[in-house]
């Protein structure tokens, strides 16, 4: 505004009535209360260039909208009006069970991957190498403390008896019952 603010009103409209809550002469510093059920703090000082409005232990009822009318000597008008939301006070406990869940479906998905990526993994080794020894023969073999190849004896034409032990098939064929 151009000219000096003469006086500021705070009010708080409703459907039904508009409520002044406090009117502030600031030539004056003087401050005007109104019959609002409600206590309402503000700032009125001589020469002060802000104003503001206090509720102390605001509620949800106080939630609205509030009109602040500056005026000044040379006539001049200017209104604002802000919008105040106050909840009840009861959080909303349906997002962090969203993201909770969220988290646990993200955690159980991962590890499907990893179980179908290991055994994945575990048939293609199986796939690759099928003739490979099976860990039962690899230990028999490690056990055997004889070397093949003696180191004792000279290998021309000395020759050592081998003996295998397989069992006897019958060649004759099963009876069909």
């Amino acid at each position: 505004m151009d000219g000096l603010v003469h006086q500021v009103t705070w009010e708080k409209i409703q459907p039904h009535q508009i409520d002044l809550l406090t009117c502030c002469n600031l030539s004056q510093g003087r401050s005007y209360t109104s019959k609002y059920p409600r206590q309402i703090l503000s700032n009125c000082s001589q020469g002060s260039s802000t104003s503001w409005i206090l509720i102390p232990n605001a509620t949800a009822s106080d939630s609205g909208l509030y009109r602040c009318r500056f005026s000044a000597r040379s006539g001049e008008n200017e209104t604002f009006v802000a919008k105040l939301t106050i909840t009840d006070g009861k959080a909303d406990h349906h997002y962090p069970l969203l993201v909770a869940g969220g988290v646990v479906l993200l955690f159980a998905v991962i590890i499907i991957i990893i179980i179908v990526i290991s055994c994945y993994r575990r048939r293609r080794r199986q796939k690759s190498t099928p003739f490979k020894e099976s860990w039962d023969t690899k230990s028999k073999a490690a056990n055997n403390y004889r070397s093949p190849i003696s180191t004792t004896q000279p290998m021309e034409d000395t020759r050592e008896d081998i003996y295998v032990n397989y069992p006897t098939f019958s060649r004759r064929p099963k009876p069909r019952v």
